[in-house]
């Protein structure tokens, strides 16, 4: 199993600093989930092949509206379009959709939230597999999306698209929220299942919180998993999404990254 990160953890705007993170804390690549419209995608794809690395997925951390008058299915369409031309250039396999419900804000029920990402799903596999590029869900808990927030609740809405080829992301962290045997919902997703996210019951690294990754790891070795898996901590005395803001809280995350990492491979 390949490793990598988040980038949006490490908080570093400037792509040689962050390679040079990535690649220091023993990883094989990264999710770039960064404003996409700051980057130029050759410059992500040189840098990162520079230090040896791979964009294991396109992963916009700021994927919705501007403002509620254009959260519209086009422009939704249009948006995450432009993520998978993103994609292609940068030299990604795969783009995350799991901020799509950000653009149903207009929608007036769960039916035709769902209605609208099933008709945005369709449209951009379509578009996907003309480029060349895999589109993968994650199912986030209920504090961060309004929709989707169990991998049966991923499975289900996917079951109804015809001939797609969308595959799921777990996370750890999310699990712990809302699912209620984590265990069985990495089981039941099976060849589903495109990455695994890590990060323990406080958001910090392995060990920190009460998540069982033993069982975990071994439930990923029983369905044949080999997708890559993303260690995505936070210091667990930050709020979710404030990265290091000093020296010492650097070397905290370092310490947690690659304590994980160590553990991980140990496991294997």
């Amino acid at each position: 199993m390949e490793l990598g990160t988040c980038s949006w953890t490490l908080g570093l705007k400037d792509l040689e600093q962050l390679m040079s993170k990535v690649k220091s804390l023993g990883l094989d690549g990264l999710h770039f989930c960064e404003k996409l419209t700051d980057y130029s995608p050759i410059d992500v794809k040189e840098i990162a092949e520079r230090y040896g690395l791979k964009i294991f997925a396109i992963d916009p951390f700021y994927a919705k509206p501007e403002n509620s008058s254009e959260a519209t299915l086009p422009n939704a369409i249009s948006y995450y379009s432009e993520v998978i031309d993103f994609a292609v250039e940068a030299n990604s396999p795969w783009v995350t959709l799991q901020a799509l419900p950000k653009w149903t804000v207009n929608c007036s029920s769960e039916a035709e939230k769902y209605t609208f990402l099933a008709e945005a799903c369709k449209k951009l596999d379509a578009y996907a597999k003309l480029k060349k590029v895999k589109l993968v869900y994650e199912a986030v808990n209920r504090y961060e999306s309004s929709i989707m927030h169990t991998a049966l609740e991923c499975r289900n809405f996917l079951d109804q698209l015809e001939h797609h080829e969308i595959k799921i992301v777990l996370d750890s962290f999310h699990m712990n929220i809302e699912e209620a045997d984590a265990v069985k919902a990495i089981q039941e997703t099976g060849d589903q299942l495109a990455s695994y996210h890590i990060s323990d019951s406080n958001r910090g690294g392995i060990g920190s919180g009460h998540i069982d990754f033993i069982q975990h790891f071994k439930t990923l070795q029983s369905i044949n998993f080999n997708g890559p898996v993303i260690i995505e901590v936070v210091l667990p005395h930050l709020a979710p999404s404030t990265p290091p803001r000093n020296s010492r809280e650097w070397e905290q995350l370092d310490n947690e990254i690659k304590r994980s990492v160590s553990v991980w491979q140990e496991l294997g």
